[in-house]
């Protein structure tokens, strides 16, 4: 110290402080590239049983999947547009010049470079990037995203009612300062001869998983061995992203499930329920009610705008049930 009160290592000290706050800069980010990689892993954290088994039945559709051509040109735009709403807009920006979100911004979708624009697309799209979006390849994609680009981060499960899809496909055309032509009256023609080819294979296909449903074993006998991760693992991949899952939790894309089992069917407060669901509003959801309708949302509910495929699998469903029983203040005795 000087005779002024001054230290006369104070330019040192401020160095090595500077020195040392950029070795811990530098080492934390070394730690957080380890910890938190920046690529994404060629295999999911999680894999779910069931899930596979649910998406199996789309990649026999595929290929006999009907086209939305016919359709377009008498396609209900306000239909489109309310089902885009409900369950794209919470990933989807749709305004012209809008940002991205969980998703890429749809304005001018129809007709541009297919999976293009600022957006980080995943490597499994980018590989299906090929040529402009058209009828017949939005077509597919929304039908099922996982099976026309397998490994897609898009976890929608798709839209399996040929018209539902072209009401969405109409109304998406209509988000664009020039809006893709209609389809011609040759290509209508052939796109309704089409099917014809695949009738057969198709009607074959569709008679298969009848007889192995009604092997099936009940569900009731089912619970016992039901397992609580994998069930809030599905839950926290497949439903998630619409629903809220907290008590008190506001609506979303679709209703609060906190306490759903024991509770009235399709009456959760401050959600609008679609005309297609209120006719079954007010019923208990019991353990069996509620596996008939995930197994199949559109066979229970015709015209829900709920357009999950469904947890085809038995012991899935079981689990999911199981978990979901298990958020609420007083669970359901299952049997």
């Amino acid at each position: 110290m000087s005779g002024k009160g001054k230290d006369s290592l104070l330019g040192n000290k401020i160095a090595a402080g500077l020195l040392t706050a950029g070795l811990i800069f530098w080492g934390a980010n070394r730690i957080a590239s380890i910890v938190v990689p920046s690529e994404a892993p060629k295999t999911p954290a999680i894999n779910v049983p069931g899930l596979q088994t649910a998406a199996a039945p789309v990649v026999a559709a595929a290929a006999g999947l009907e086209s939305i051509i016919p359709l377009i040109a008498t396609g209900d735009v306000a239909k489109g547009a309310a089902f885009v709403q409900q369950q794209c807009a919470a990933c989807h920006t749709l305004t012209s010049g809008g940002a991205a979100g969980v998703g890429p911004n749809l304005y001018g979708v129809m007709g541009s470079p297919m999976f293009s624009g600022s957006f980080a697309y995943s490597d499994a799209v980018k590989d299906k990037a090929k040529g402009n979006w058209n009828y017949d390849n939005i077509n597919a994609w929304l039908a099922a995203p996982m099976t026309f680009a397998p490994g897609t981060g898009m976890s929608y499960a798709g839209i399996k009612n040929v018209q539902t899809r072209a009401d969405v496909v109409a109304y998406l055309r209509t988000l664009s300062a020039n809006p893709l032509p209609l389809p011609t009256a040759d290509e209508i023609k052939a796109a309704t001869a089409a099917p014809a080819a695949t009738g057969a294979p198709a009607t074959a296909a569709a008679t298969a998983p009848a007889a192995t449903a009604e092997a099936a074993p009940s569900i009731d006998t089912l619970f016992a061995t039901a397992d609580l991760a994998k069930g809030k693992a599905l839950v926290m991949q497949q439903c998630a992203a619409c629903h809220t899952l907290a008590k008190g939790g506001a609506p979303g894309v679709g209703p609060n499930l906190y306490g759903i089992v024991g509770a009235k069917s399709f009456s959760a407060p401050g959600f609008n329920y679609s005309a297609a669901v209120k006719g079954k509003a007010g019923a208990t959801w019991t353990d069996d009610t509620l596996s008939a309708w995930l197994e199949n949302p559109m066979g229970y509910a015709p015209g829900t705008m709920m357009a999950y495929p469904g947890i085809k699998n038995a012991q899935t469903r079981a689990d999911v049930i199981a978990y979901l029983n298990s958020n609420s203040d007083k669970p359901e005795k299952l049997p």
